[in-house]
Order: structure tokens, then C-alpha cells, then sequence
């Protein structure tokens, strides 16, 4: 038979932090996602699609991370 009161946590630990840590790891894995689908996107423009922003291809990944990342 098992006891409950034996189960529970202490209350010096708390399951918040590592809630909050989980949040934010699926936070960054969905902007890696968005980032990583934006990439795609921009990596199959023809070079006339990118002649035709005024843009080079080179600038793909600076394009992506600054849009999804904002830096």
C-alpha cells in the first residue's frame, strides 16, 4: 500500500522552476522551428527572386535569424 504523505515533494522544492525552464525550452525549439522553416523558404528563391529584392543569397541566414530572432 502506498502512503501519499511519503510521496509529496518537500516544500523547499518546487515544480515552478522547472515548469518555467520547460516553457521556455519550447519557446526556443518553436522560434528554432520557425527560423529553421523561414531558412527553407528563403534557400529555394531562385537567384532571379533574389536579384529581384536587391538581396544575395549569402544574406539568407543574417535574413532569417534577424527576422525571427530580432538580433
Amino acid at each position: 500500500m502506498t502512503f501519499a504523505p511519503s510521496l509529496s515533494l518537500p516544500r523547499f522544492l518546487s515544480v515552478e522552476p522547472l515548469a518555467r525552464k520547460l516553457a521556455e525550452f519550447r519557446a526556443a525549439m518553436a522560434q528554432r522551428r520557425e527560423y529553421l522553416a523561414l531558412l527553407d523558404e528563403l534557400q529555394n528563391m531562385s537567384n532571379r527572386d533574389w536579384d529581384d529584392i536587391g538581396l544575395s543569397r549569402l544574406n539568407a541566414h543574417e535574413i532569417a535569424r534577424q527576422t525571427v530572432y530580432g538580433r
